[in-house]
C-alpha cells in the first residue's frame, strides 16, 4: 500500500469505507504523514512517465507516506464527492478556469505563506503569468506545473508546397489571413475546398489582441459590446463565413480541428504545448511552432497549463505543499520535458527542455510566449458564461447574424449571471 501507484479497486474500497466513516488516517503506523494525490485521467504512455517521477519523490522524501489515487473519468465530480464526505485528497490537479469555482467552494488552501517559508522555492522560480493564472482575489491557490499557452503549430510541408513564407515572430492578423488564403485550396478539383489555411483559435484571444476585455473591472458586467471587442469578433467570425479559410462546421464535426491538422488538411493549428506528444506520432509531415499573430493592440494568448493545489481538508498541509512544490520544481518536471513546457523558469530555459529530442524544432516559442500570455477569464460562473455565449457566436461564425447582434443577444443573459453571483457575495 506504500507503492505510489495504488490498485484502482483497492482505492475504491478505501474510498467507500472513508465515505461511510467520514475519516481518513492522517499518518501511517510509523507516524509518517500520509499525502494522497488525486491524479486525473491520462493515457497509459503518460502514466509511464509519471510513475518514475512519483517513485523519485518517495525515494527523496522517505519521511512522507506518499500515495496516488488515479481517478478515471469525471475527475472534478469525483473530487467533489470526496469533499462532501470529508475525505478529500491532500493534493489535486487543476486547470485555471476551474480555480475560481474551487476557491468559491472553500476547497483550496492558499499557498502564499507556504511559499514564503520555503527554503527551496520562491515566487521567482515560476513564470509570473503562470502564478497569476493560478491566483484568485490576491492569493495563490495552485503551484503551476506546466507553462502551456495556446501557440501555433504549422505544416512546414504545406507552406513550402504552396509557396507561402513561414510565419515570422512579428506577424499580424493581416499576415495570417493572407497566408491562410494562399493555403486554402480545392486540391482534387471537385469544386469544394478540402484544404484550409487554418483552424481558428479561441475568440477571446482575438478580443485581447485588439485591446478588449470579456468582463469589466468590477466583474459584474460583460464588456464584449465595447468597440474593441466587437471589432475583434467581427474579424474572428469573418475568417469562416467571409474568407472561408477555416474548416466548415461539417468538417470539424466529423473529424475535429486537431485531427484535420494531423491529416494535413489544415495548415495552421492553435493548441497548448502538450499536443506535441500527439503530433510526433500522428503527423506524417514536417511541422513546427510559431508565435501567435499580433492584433492591432499586440500579441496575446491565454495561459492554460495545470497546477497542483493543496486542499483545505488535507490532514498534512505542510507535507502536501512539499509534494506540490517538488512536483513543480526542476526535479519533479525533468521527466516530463518531452511532453510539457515547464513552469519553473530555470528548467524551461535550459538545454534539457529546449534541446530535448523530437519535434518541434523551435521549442523556444513555448517559452517566449510567456511574455505575452494572458490570464484567462476567472469567474466562478465561467462555464455558464461560456455556454451562454457559444450558441450566439456560432451563429456569427456561420454568417447567419452579425457579431454585434450575437453579442446583443447573449450579453443581457451574461450580465444577469454576473449580477446574480455578485448578490451572493
Amino acid at each position: 500500500m506504500r507503492h505510489p501507484i495504488l490498485i484502482p479497486f483497492v482505492m475504491a474500497l478505501i474510498l467507500a469505507i472513508a465515505l461511510l466513516t467520514g475519516r481518513r488516517q492522517p499518518s501511517d503506523r510509523d507516524g509518517r504523514p500520509i499525502v494522497v494525490y488525486a491524479h486525473p485521467p491520462c493515457p497509459p504512455e503518460l502514466m509511464d512517465l509519471y510513475r518514475p517521477i512519483w517513485n523519485e519523490f518517495q525515494r527523496t522524501h522517505p519521511d512522507i507516506n506518499f500515495q496516488v489515487l488515479h481517478i478515471t473519468g469525471n475527475y472534478e465530480d469525483k473530487i467533489k464527492i470526496m469533499f462532501a464526505g470529508n475525505v478529500a485528497p491532500d493534493v489535486i490537479f487543476m486547470y485555471p478556469t476551474a480555480l475560481p469555482a474551487w476557491v468559491d467552494l472553500g476547497a483550496l488552501e492558499p499557498m502564499d505563506e507556504y511559499l514564503a517559508r520555503s527554503r527551496e522555492t520562491s515566487h521567482k522560480d515560476y513564470f509570473p503569468v503562470m502564478l497569476d493564472t493560478f491566483s484568485y482575489e490576491g492569493k495563490i491557490y495552485g503551484l503551476p506545473k506546466d507553462a502551456s499557452v495556446a501557440i501555433m503549430e504549422y505544416n512546414i510541408d504545406m507552406f513550402e508546397r504552396c509557396g507561402v513564407a513561414k510565419p515570422r515572430a512579428d506577424w499580424t492578423w493581416e499576415d495570417m489571413l493572407k497566408a491562410a488564403k494562399e493555403l486554402t485550396r480545392d486540391t482534387d478539383g471537385d469544386g469544394r475546398v478540402d484544404q484550409w489555411g487554418m483552424n481558428s483559435y479561441d475568440w477571446w484571444t482575438f478580443v485581447w489582441q485588439n485591446g478588449g476585455n470579456i468582463l469589466d473591472s468590477t466583474g459584474t458586467r460583460c464588456a464584449l459590446l465595447e468597440p474593441a471587442a466587437i471589432e475583434a469578433l467581427e474579424f474572428w467570425a469573418a475568417l469562416r463565413h467571409k474568407h472561408g479559410v477555416t474548416p466548415t462546421p461539417e468538417a470539424t464535426a466529423d473529424l475535429g480541428n486537431t485531427r484535420l491538422f494531423e491529416l494535413g488538411k489544415v495548415g495552421m493549428h492553435f493548441e497548448m504545448y502538450p499536443v506535441v506528444s500527439i503530433f510526433r506520432k500522428t503527423c506524417e509531415f514536417q511541422w513546427d511552432l510559431a508565435h501567435m499573430p499580433a492584433g492591432p493592440k499586440g500579441q496575446a494568448t491565454p495561459a492554460v497549463g495545470s497546477a497542483m493545489a493543496v486542499t483545505v481538508q488535507s490532514r498534512n498541509k505542510e507535507a502536501a505543499f512539499e509534494f506540490a512544490r517538488w512536483m513543480t520544481s526542476p526535479d519533479g518536471m525533468l521527466g516530463l520535458v518531452s511532453v510539457e513546457s515547464p513552469s519553473c523558469v530555470a528548467l524551461a530555459q535550459s538545454p534539457q527542455f529546449l534541446e530535448s529530442p523530437g519535434p518541434p524544432k523551435t521549442k523556444s516559442v513555448a517559452v517566449e510566449a510567456m511574455e505575452y500570455a494572458h490570464v484567462p477569464l476567472q469567474h466562478p460562473c465561467y462555464a455558464e458564461i461560456i455556454d451562454t455565449l457559444y450558441p450566439e457566436l456560432e451563429k456569427a461564425q456561420r454568417g447567419t447574424i452579425p457579431a454585434r447582434e450575437a453579442l446583443e443577444n447573449a450579453i443581457p443573459q451574461i450580465d444577469r449571471i454576473l449580477q446574480r453571483y455578485a448578490a451572493t457575495k
